[in-house]
């Protein structure tokens, strides 16, 4: 019943990036939000950063025309391959990898006119350093536009995981939990976090989706969940209550389903257009 407790996906691995394409899933609803609002122009130098597998990156290379030189930097080494495999099938000319950590951007003052980052600000280790990089090489009065999750991603999910630390008494673990949850931030603290680089924020879009799945196993199943959520939510609670919890969860998850009729679960976004 609990075999996502060991199952494991190294993403880091040719094999991984070899199912992995980011679009579909997770960042669809981010990236459609951006290239709904980016501002479009005649710009000279483009780059996104953590374009992981190509996207948006190479979406919005097309869309800006072959005169102007796109840029992607990742350190994802696998992702970086794959993308350049795309490049060479699809014959794009105008982009060009970086396979770096963007908190050190090798390129000089006031380089480029836009910048994209599609759920890059959760991800970064140091979010901060990769603002201030972004305002250095960005030209004066140029856009930094990006998107990011929110607090209240999966609400569902977490109160159901919240009730079932109560009920099994572990409630040891809730500020555990909290702290989880507080980590993605919320529509005022990534302003708050955008402005602190020397940006101004001149246009902000709050938004939301939800994720469906038939119950609970299957959610904790997926593949892409296992991959990019799980292991917080099994390291959080010592090894002897690992299992005896999420035997029980589970158990909780798909009875919510149950009475809801599916799981559905609640995507907070939020898109930033920046000016340096």
């Amino acid at each position: 019943m609990t075999s996502y407790l060991t199952k494991v996906f190294d993403w880091k691995t040719d094999a991984i990036v070899q199912q992995y394409d980011e679009l579909p899933l997770w960042s669809a609803p981010f990236g459609l939000l951006l290239l709904d609002n980016f501002p479009i122009g005649a710009y000279k130098n483009y780059l996104d950063i953590g374009f992981g597998t190509g996207f948006p990156l190479l979406e919005i290379a097309q869309r800006l025309g072959k005169d102007c030189k796109a840029f992607g930097i990742d350190p994802w080494s696998a992702a970086v391959k794959r993308t350049q495999s795309k490049i060479d099938t699809l014959g794009l000319h105008n982009v060009a990898l970086i396979e770096a950590d963007a908190s050190t951007i090798p390129f000089p003052d006031d380089h480029f006119d836009l910048i994209t980052s599609n759920l890059g600000i959760n991800n970064f280790d140091n979010p901060s350093q990769v603002l201030a990089e972004c305002y250095r090489v960005l030209q004066p009065n140029a856009a930094l536009c990006t998107t990011t999750n929110l607090k209240g991603t999966f609400e569902e999910f977490y109160t159901v995981f919240a009730e079932t630390l109560v009920e099994l008494g572990l409630s040891r673990y809730i500020d555990n939990l909290e702290a989880h949850i507080r980590h993605r931030g919320t529509l005022e603290s990534k302003s708050d976090l955008i402005r602190q680089s020397g940006f101004k924020i001149v246009r902000r879009i709050a938004s939301k989706y939800q994720m469906r799945f038939y119950d609970g196993s299957s959610f904790l199943n997926h593949a892409f969940i296992i991959l990019g959520f799980i292991d917080p939510w099994r390291t959080m609670l010592d090894e002897h209550d690992k299992h005896p919890f999420f035997a029980r969860f589970e158990q909780n998850l798909n009875k919510y389903a149950r009475q809801k009729g599916e799981l559905k679960l609640t995507v907070p976004m939020a898109y930033f257009e920046c000016r340096k």
